[in-house]
């Protein structure tokens, strides 16, 4: 069932930023193309389907791997806030828990008892199409439970190829989606192995701490071995996560990822403050964009998104001055 509380949600304000023109621009283009929005309040705000016709974006296809081999990066959290950000902007997601934890798929308010996941479908019992949970309007999710933690076995047992596990599962729905997200569990094994090799990018969160450095040194050995082992080129990228300019810790991380030369080009510019109100509106089953409250950590969140799936406004910066000039000129006349 379709949640709409958990909808992601754009103010017009937010969209009005976005594409570089006032907010009374904005309504004036949503009045134009018959768009109605809702309100919280007397704040007026758009959700997938009216971000889709009011942007008109065509994104480029991209498969993310969230991974890290070390616990408490802030992994799950940071795909919940980027795939409901790419979501606001009218991009069609498809989430895959692939975590035997399962916590992805607890904070979308999934009961996993309920739902076949990717243990299900390796063992042939259900089609990929039965694995697709609707979250809301333009995000889908596969969700996980314990069971999963054999799906490691299941993959050396009956031979999968690594290479090609996840595109033969998922080349029937695929083109369905802007964006494909990948949970992983914070260890390495066959099914994370295969979700690397299937993903055009494997994004790493990175906690000012030296244990974080230590699993993102583990993850670049194992992408340098499968890239070797399997003779395709795998990208990764990193991201300061739970970053804090009070902390000398976070300084000296900056600097480090700055200064290694094996991370040129692949640290995103975008950081992500620390911040208690993730932890708070994750207990209730939502995220920093299913609301319309203004913060710092969202408006981190929505950078890096942007960031990392090329998200910009191509229905013509130079119609929206336009419009916006239209606008000055009749007010003034």
């Amino acid at each position: 069932m379709l949640s709409t509380s958990y909808q992601p949600k754009l103010s017009i304000a937010n969209a009005a930023e976005f594409l570089a023109i006032s907010v009374q621009a904005v309504h004036k283009q949503l009045k134009a193309k018959g768009i109605v929005c809702s309100k919280i309040g007397n704040k007026a705000f758009i959700t997938h389907r009216e971000a889709r016709a009011l942007f008109n974006m065509k994104f480029s296809p991209k498969k993310v791997a969230v991974q890290i081999v070390k616990g408490g990066t802030g992994k799950t959290t940071s795909y919940e806030c980027i795939t409901s950000c790419a979501n606001a902007y009218g991009a069609r997601v498809l989430k895959i828990d692939l975590d035997p934890q399962g916590n992805a798929t607890d904070s979308n308010g999934i009961d996993p008892e309920e739902v076949p996941v990717l243990i299900d479908l390796l063992k042939g019992d259900v089609s990929i199409e039965d694995c697709i949970y609707p979250l809301c309007e333009g995000m889908d999710m596969i969700p996980s439970r314990i069971e999963n933690v054999i799906l490691d076995n299941e993959i050396i047992t009956k031979r999968f190829p690594l290479d090609k596990l996840f595109s033969n599962f998922l080349e029937p729905i695929e083109n369905n989606y802007d964006f494909i997200f990948i949970d992983c569990p914070p260890t390495l094994g066959e099914s994370v192995a295969a979700a690397s090799l299937y993903s055009d990018v494997v994004l790493a969160p990175l906690n000012p701490d030296k244990y974080s450095a230590k699993g993102l040194k583990i993850l670049k050995k194992e992408i340098e071995t499968l890239s070797k082992n399997f003779k395709k080129p795998l990208d990764y990228r990193v991201f300061l996560n739970k970053f804090s300019s009070k902390t000398i810790l976070s300084d000296k991380a900056i600097m480090s990822l700055i200064s290694d030369p094996e991370l040129e080009g692949k640290v995103l510019s975008s950081t992500v403050q620390f911040s208690q109100e993730v932890p708070n509106i994750t207990d209730q089953n939502k995220n920093v964009f299913s609301t319309l409250k203004r913060s710092a950590v969202r408006e981190d969140f929505d950078r890096l998104t942007r960031e990392l799936l090329d998200i910009s406004p191509n229905l013509g910066h130079e119609q929206a001055r336009n419009t916006t000039a239209e606008l000055v000129r009749s007010e003034t006349v």
